[in-house]
Order: C-alpha cells, then sequence, then structure tokens
C-alpha cells in the first residue's frame, strides 16, 4: 500500500472530490464551522448539516442547492458536544478528534445502494489502492422485534465483489443510522478494513475499540454508505465516516485509523 507520505491529507481529499465530479457530483464547498443559519447547531458536527434543508424540505426549489442531485464535499467539523461528542474520547485511541474534515458524496432522489456501494468500492479499490482482499462490508441484518427487514438489497451488491464470508449481517446498533427518535434514519452499510492482512478477520468486524486500535487485531471501520431516510424520495451519503484529520501528522486518516501509513 501506498505510505502516508505519498497520501497527504490533500491528497486523499482531492482524490476523494475529483473521483465523485467525475460522477456527475457538483462539489459543495465547506460550510462554517459555526453554523451561519441554523440556531439549533452550536458548531458543524457534520458533513449533512448544509444540506439539512433538502432533507427537510425547506430548500427553494430554484436555488442551486435545490437544482442539486448530486454533491461530494468534505466539510469541516467540531465534535465538542452533544449527540456526537468525541471530547471525551480524544487521547484514548488514534481516530478521536474534535476538529477533522468529514468526506462525503451526496445523492438527493437521485441514485442509490447500486450507485453507491459499486462507486465505494472503485474508489476504495481504484483511486486509493486499497487491497480488495482486506476489505470486509457490514449490512442491515434485520430487527424482527421492532418489524424491519433485512437489507438483502446491500448484501447483494456486495457479493459482487466480496465472497460472502466477508459479507457480514448486524443488528440496529452497528448498521442502521439515526439521528434522533425522529427525523432521517434507515439502514446503512459500512466497510472495513484489516490492517494486518493475511488471515481471517471476519470476527473481529465491529467488534469495539480493542479490535481496532491494537496492531494484532487492527480491524478499522472507513465508510458508512446507502442511509435510506424515511422520505418520499431516497437520500444517499457515503462517506459519513470518512475523515482527512485535522492534525495533519496523522495526514491520511479514513474514519478509524491511519490505515495507509507503514
Amino acid at each position: 500500500m501506498a505510505s502516508a507520505a505519498e497520501w497527504s491529507g490533500a491528497r486523499v481529499r482531492s482524490a476523494f472530490n475529483e473521483f465523485f465530479q467525475s460522477k456527475g457530483h457538483t462539489f459543495w464547498p465547506s460550510n462554517a464551522v459555526v453554523p451561519l443559519n441554523d440556531p439549533t447547531l452550536l458548531f458543524t458536527n457534520a458533513g449533512m448539516n448544509q444540506f439539512k434543508p433538502v432533507f427537510l424540505g425547506t430548500v427553494d426549489p430554484n436555488s442551486d442547492m435545490g437544482r442539486m442531485k448530486r454533491a461530494c464535499n468534505s466539510q469541516k467539523c467540531i465534535r465538542a458536544g452533544g449527540k456526537h461528542n468525541d471530547l471525551d474520547d480524544v487521547g484514548k485511541d488514534v481516530y478521536h478528534h474534535t476538529f477533522f474534515e468529514m468526506l462525503g458524496n451526496w445523492s438527493f432522489g437521485d441514485y442509490f445502494k447500486e450507485e453507491a456501494i459499486s462507486w465505494a468500492w472503485e474508489l476504495l479499490t481504484e483511486v486509493y489502492k486499497m487491497p480488495g482482499e482486506r476489505l470486509y462490508a457490514t449490512y442491515f441484518g434485520g430487527d424482527a422485534a421492532q418489524g424491519l427487514p433485512a437489507d438483502d438489497e446491500a448484501k447483494a451488491i456486495w457479493l459482487r465483489f466480496l465472497p460472502a464470508e466477508r459479507v457480514l449481517p448486524f443488528g440496529c446498533k452497528d448498521n442502521f443510522w439515526e439521528m434522533g427518535d425522529q427525523g432521517p434514519c434507515g439502514p446503512c452499510t459500512e466497510i472495513h478494513f484489516d490492517r494486518i492482512g493475511g488471515r481471517d478477520a471476519a470476527h473481529l468486524v465491529n467488534m469495539g475499540e480493542s479490535a481496532r486500535v491494537l496492531g494484532s487485531k487492527g480491524v478499522s471501520r472507513h465508510f458508512v454508505l446507502g442511509v435510506s431516510c424515511k422520505a418520499p424520495t431516497h437520500e444517499v451519503n457515503m462517506g459519513e465516516s470518512a475523515r482527512v484529520c485535522g492534525v495533519w501528522r496523522c495526514s491520511v486518516f479514513l474514519c478509524c485509523c491511519n490505515m495507509l501509513m507503514s
């Protein structure tokens, strides 16, 4: 794999945005870290914040944002309070930060799981040159108690890229995204990377901090994609957890670990 020196934060960011612009996405600049017109947030804490008018249906349909069907961005974020509070975890592992950039590509009622998963695989294996034999995918396995079916569509797509033993079902805790009791929510699928390689690491996926951090057990989550909102149209966000670290010595930082470092 490439070294950290070859993949600086600037290169990771530009490669991500250029890739999705080649797929018909409009680049949307990072918003201010202190939202200008959103009294519900003290700080911008996710790449989706500036697209809230789209999700809530309040966007002017004649505005640039209202006409946009596909977007990509690198949003500067601060997480130091509220639901997404990383402050208590800083210094305890190698991937929590209070300031970081979140890479994301977005579909507003346009494409859905087929394109999101296929492009995620293409980005990781062909652009970032991550070895496919060290990637694992997780999908929502369903929840009978809540009447939620398994995401068999995402599973079927992943099986075109990965063997069945590396396509793993999980429950609501790991593979059902929701912001709160009300609002956008739905099954998600995630890609995990085995930092060691040459082994079967399926049993380490989603096994907590020790599995992600220890070099002997390191399996780390990189991308969350395929959020199916409970709305009249489907919205997709791939890259919910694709982060370029604000501490530049960790210059290649896609979500959980500096996986491209030696």
